[in-house]
């Protein structure tokens, strides 16, 4: 799944990449990457939201992770993917997705 924002059940746990293909320069790829997660309070919510067992890059430009639970009252969520190129001088990026959590 690649968005800047979806809804989900608390239930539901599926797998958000962030794609940054259009930032990288040609041959240029993800070295590391890193995320987080927090309420619609700002509180950091990371271990919760997310499985950062699963963070990872396909070798190239995406970075992607689990994303789990949640609650309506706590919600929208704020997720941020952020990555390091390979490149000499390391580019760094960053994207946000919004998650929202709403029982139907």
């Amino acid at each position: 799944m690649a968005a800047n924002q979806f809804t989900k059940q608390a239930y539901e746990e599926f797998v958000i990449e962030a794609d940054f293909s259009e930032n990288l320069i040609t041959g240029e790829i993800i070295d590391s990457q890193s995320a987080n997660a927090e309420d619609k309070d700002g509180t950091d919510v990371t271990s919760t939201i997310l499985d950062t067992n699963t963070l990872a890059n396909d070798g190239a430009s995406k970075v992607s992770i689990l994303v789990r639970a949640g609650s309506a009252s706590a919600s929208p969520y704020k997720i941020t993917l952020k990555c390091i190129t390979d490149h000499a001088i390391p580019h760094k990026w960053e994207m946000d997705i919004t998650m929202r959590v709403k029982e139907i």
